[in-house]
């Protein structure tokens, strides 16, 4: 009897099994790491967006009317607060990378330290405000600049925020 039909029809199944499932191991790897990618990005937007809702609702309540210095503390306090920054923080700092939670936490301190300065008593028109608001843009410019690599996307050739690298902190792009 002919055994090597019935050979190469089974090494032929073999084959064909096993190249099937390694392309569907491939389609699974890339829709995984796809998946993952926009998961980051999601992350990466939401932080970024909430942190600078932080920022800008801590400044325009600091410069809102209050009855009292205390009424204003708190609310900005509550500002900082309403914004999710810290939940922000803790999703990030359990999907981004080490050098991009350590640019992000960096990023949070300094809206924290705005934040404090602000509920201190401190005006928007201060030298200390501009100059901790400042701080504040680059760490965030970092942040941001980071997460860019970390996504793939090129670094923006201008500065989105705050003032220009060569300038003192006077007028706002």
């Amino acid at each position: 009897m002919n055994w090597m039909s019935p050979l190469f029809t089974i090494v032929g199944v073999i084959i064909g099994s096993g190249v099937t499932l390694l392309v569907e191991q491939w389609r699974w790897q890339r829709d995984h790491q796809r998946e993952a990618k926009q998961i980051l990005r999601e992350t990466f937007v939401s932080y970024l967006t909430h942190t600078a809702r932080a920022h800008e609702s801590m400044r325009q309540v600091s410069e809102g009317v209050h009855s009292s210095p205390d009424e204003r503390r708190l609310a900005i306090l509550a500002a900082f607060t309403e914004a999710n920054v810290y939940e922000e923080r803790f999703r990030l700092t359990m999907l981004a990378p080490t050098h991009v939670v350590e640019l992000a936490v960096h990023s949070f301190r300094k809206c924290r330290a705005v934040r404090d300065l602000l509920a201190s008593g401190t005006e928007t028109s201060d030298d200390a405000f501009r100059s901790a608001q400042l701080e504040y843009f680059r760490a965030v410019q970092a942040t941001s600049d980071a997460m860019r690599k970390e996504l793939g996307i090129p670094k923006l050739l201008f500065v989105p925020l705050g003032y220009p690298p060569d300038q003192p902190p006077v007028t706002p792009l």
